[in-house]
């Protein structure tokens, strides 16, 4: 068995580089990785003083408590929130978000969850202004996440006009449609004066999302002492603009506009994914057996770990429950941990 990544591609061992390594074993390195992850959501999505705030917390789970804190931040960042939904669209996306959440964990599609709209509660459509309208954008046209998505149509009339499945990104919230990145993420606004759908999105979220590289081709790396003022540079893998900001600045491609802050968000989603995996795989057998790993490339049995009592290990109760929420599946690649059982030719 290979402890490396090169199931799902030659190029992920480098895109999980951009995030930086890590131990599981190690409670500093756990410690010091994830707060530089909450770090970076917190500047993206504004919640960067409340997370600074947030009493620090130890326990069993250094991998919990970070995101247990990350999580209780944003939500009091959410309660100053200016609504961008109103009431009742955010009770139909927060029980539909949550059913959602659910469903895909125990089917393996939480990074990016198709449903038909009409099994939803309220069939995923809400009133205002005695208007049924759709609580979703209906995203299924092809974007920078893939050549559109096929999934099951509305079997049932719709009072909002669903004429077709319900696609959401969960894995790269707040960009959960493939199709607008020009912006600001539109899960960010999932918030009203009574709900709060944006806490459903961030706790769902993994990272699954594979890089836009082709994007990158005209633009240059930043070399120190050379940068333009208010010029779109690549920084250690990142887009970066010098002495000037990253939310006016973006990609123009064949597929439309993607902001700076999107395309770093998922990037740094993506690498996080596989930088979990790739400290999972490499210290899997000095880990401690207990609940399955909810990820199926890491679920398989490991042969060569085998304990006093002679069974085979598994991923621990931690990155299963905190991290293996997006359940590898469908994604980039379908490998699995036994493909890798052998170095790839």
């Amino acid at each position: 068995m290979t402890t490396t990544l090169d199931c799902y591609g030659p190029e992920i061992e480098q895109v999980a580089d951009l995030v930086g390594d890590f131990s599981l074993r190690s409670r500093l390195d756990l410690d010091a990785w994830y707060a530089i992850q909450w770090k970076a959501l917190a500047e993206l999505l504004g919640f960067s003083q409340q997370l600074a705030a947030a009493p620090s917390t130890r326990g069993d789970s250094p991998i919990g408590a970070a995101q247990e804190a990350g999580l209780a931040a944003f939500e009091r960042s959410l309660r100053d929130a200016r609504p961008g939904v109103s009431d009742a669209q955010g009770r139909v996306q927060l029980a539909a978000l949550t059913g959602l959440a659910s469903a895909g964990r125990e089917r393996g599609e939480l990074w990016r969850v198709t449903v038909d709209p009409t099994t939803l509660p309220m069939g995923a459509c809400f009133t205002d202004g005695g208007q049924s309208l759709r609580a979703f954008y209906p995203d299924t046209a092809p974007g920078y996440f893939g050549d559109g998505w096929d999934g099951p149509r509305p079997r049932a009339a719709s009072a909002c006009g669903w004429q077709t499945p319900l696609v959401l990104h969960l894995g790269t919230f707040p960009w959960i449609y493939s199709t607008r990145l020009d912006g600001a993420g539109p899960g960010a606004r999932w918030v009203s004066s009574t709900t709060q759908p944006a806490l459903e999105g961030l706790r769902a979220a993994v990272s699954l999302m594979d890089p836009v590289t082709p994007l990158l081709a005209r633009v240059p790396v930043l070399q120190p002492g050379r940068a333009e003022a208010g010029r779109l540079y690549r920084r250690n893998g990142f887009l970066h603009v010098h002495q000037g900001s990253l939310h006016v600045a973006g990609l123009d491609g064949p597929r439309g506009r993607i902001s700076a802050p999107a395309y770093n968000h998922i990037l740094r989603r993506f690498a996080c994914f596989f930088a979990v995996r790739r400290s999972t795989l490499r210290d899997l057998t000095a880990m401690p057996r207990r609940r399955p790993a909810s990820d199926p490339q890491l679920r398989r049995p490991v042969p060569a770990c085998v304990r006093g009592g002679g069974g085979p290990c598994e991923l621990t109760s931690a990155v299963s429950e905190r991290i293996g929420r997006g359940r590898w599946t469908g994604g980039p690649r379908r490998a699995t941990v036994a493909a890798c059982s052998s170095p790839p030719s």
